[in-house]
């Protein structure tokens, strides 16, 4: 059975989940908080940010935003694929699954795997030109975020302020979420289901 969902609805997960990493934040005054720490509601906001990430992914490779040809989908589905595996992590969280098991730390490297896919996908998405105008530069947005903070880690010594990185996916993934909620009917494509989410068109 395959149940429709719809651009306009992807970009509202998207936009409903991208604050939720600097809600978590708040919670602990930016300060680090180890995996090992990680309560029910750090869980729940963790799995709320990358359910709206994952809805966001789907609604550009909807949009074909990387392109139509076979390397171009394979990037825009690159991390639809990996995105689950971070949503599994906070499911392990609550159920205290030990982060020293393999499956443990498979879905906490899939947080940073994703952040570089998304890179590649904001890249290709803007070679691609099938996003209107200033919307192509939004997935560039939330690319950069990974790459930046690591090259500005490395030039300062020094880690940046907490609040400035869930500031930055907290307006980042909002406009991802705007840029598919917006994009509703300017492409052929009406639904997505979780059988069709990996298919190339």
């Amino acid at each position: 059975m395959k149940l429709p969902i719809s651009l306009c609805t992807l970009g509202l997960f998207a936009m409903i989940g991208a604050p939720a990493m600097l809600l978590e934040a708040l919670r602990h005054g930016f300060a680090k908080t180890a995996n090992e720490a990680t309560d029910l509601l750090r869980a729940l906001f963790y799995a709320i940010f990358s359910l709206g990430w994952l809805a966001a992914m789907i609604g550009l490779r909807r949009l074909y935003a990387t392109g139509h040809g076979p390397l171009e989908r394979l990037i825009a589905t690159a991390p639809v694929a990996t995105l689950p595996f971070a949503v599994a992590q906070s499911l392990m969280d609550i159920l205290k699954v030990p982060t020293d098991t393999l499956l443990y730390m498979v879905t906490d490297l899939a947080w940073p795997l994703s952040m570089v896919l998304t890179f590649a996908v904001s890249i290709a998405a803007l070679f691609a030109r099938q996003l209107p105008g200033w919307h192509r530069l939004v997935p560039l947005l939330c690319g950069i975020s990974l790459p930046v903070f690591l090259i500005l880690r490395v030039l300062t010594g020094q880690d940046l302020p907490g609040w400035t990185f869930g500031v930055h996916t907290a307006l980042g993934w909002f406009l991802l979420g705007y840029v598919v909620y917006v994009s509703q009917g300017k492409n052929s494509v009406s639904s997505w289901s979780p059988s069709a989410a990996l298919e190339a068109r």
